[in-house]
């Protein structure tokens, strides 16, 4: 697989972005651009080849196309099929595209902490040619808010655009790599455990600091504090700021959701302490979020 390696000191040069709807076939163009394209699948399967790799995009799952690379649809995407998509040059050529294959070490691991010093996930661009988004999508979010920010601009390109794409590939480098290697290499593994359990479980209404404490086998006030020393949060408001993160997302990628139906499908029992949070946590109350990024480019086939 390909990796991009970058300094993010000086912010990348945006080019364009949009969000392209398909609901019924379509297959990627044959291409060789001089600039990256990003490419995140909100719904629906992309089927595009890269460097003669064929590639299968799915729902929250994304992938980078590399400059002067021919890239090109194998198949066509039937039925319904949505992504965001931007094109963007790096401001000099002091970047890195590799093979990751190609530099394995230390017993076929290859460390990337080693390699780089990523001593955290904003020290560089470290981006794989593809992978997953993490449940709260906070990529998304800042594509979404750039797509919005593009279209309130009326598509003049202004340095908003080019700092809005650089926090977002920070964002991506940090989902596109494990929790401990990139954000806290001292983090327990329980912890981490703990983490990935509470992503993939987020939305039962039953969750409760002395249920997972129990699940875990910890007492609440004990794991209360080790989750507070190692992700600044207790385990109440850890879990609560996960279900808020995928409330936005929603918020931002579907306008019709009533606001309980998003409280239901977020873990929230109540619509009413679901606003309260939202407010507490993001300064406004769902629907004007919702609102503040309503704009964005749409291309439909």
């Amino acid at each position: 697989m390909l990796y991009l390696s970058a300094d993010p000191s000086k912010p990348v040069h945006y080019v364009s972005s949009g969000n392209l709807i398909s609901e019924d076939t379509f297959i990627h163009d044959k291409r060789n651009l001089p600039t990256f394209v990003l490419i995140s699948v909100l719904e629906g399967a992309l089927y595009i080849t890269q460097n003669n790799n064929p590639f299968i995009i799915k729902k929250n799952e994304f992938i980078l196309l590399f400059p002067n690379i021919i890239h090109y649809g194998h198949k066509p995407s039937n039925g319904y099929l949505s992504y965001y998509w931007t094109h963007f040059e790096l401001p000099d050529e002091n970047y890195s595209i590799f093979n990751l294959g190609a530099l394995k070490r230390n017993g076929g691991v290859f460390n990337i902490d080693t390699e780089y010093t990523l001593s955290s996930p904003s020290s560089k661009f470290l981006i794989p040619e593809t992978g997953r988004l993490s449940i709260d999508q906070r990529t998304n979010l800042l594509f979404h808010q750039l797509l919005d920010m593009s279209k309130r601009d009326n598509y003049n390109i202004t340095y908003k655009e080019h700092y809005a794409l650089s926090v977002l590939l920070l964002e991506l480098t940090a989902e596109a790599y494990p929790y401990k290697s990139l954000k806290n290499p001292s983090m327990p593994l329980q912890v981490i455990q703990i983490i990935e359990w509470i992503r993939t479980n987020y939305m039962n209404n039953d969750l409760s600091v002395q249920g997972i404490a129990d699940y875990f086998n910890y007492h609440p006030t004990y794991l209360t504090s080790l989750f507070k020393e190692y992700t600044g949060y207790p385990l109440l408001t850890y879990l609560n700021r996960t279900r808020i993160n995928v409330a936005k997302n929603i918020l931002s990628t579907s306008y019709n959701k009533p606001i309980c139906a998003i409280a239901k499908t977020c873990g929230f029992k109540d619509e009413k302490y679901f606003m309260k949070l939202f407010k507490k946590y993001e300064g406004m109350t769902p629907t004007t979020y919702r609102n503040a990024f309503a704009q964005k480019h749409l291309n439909r086939f």
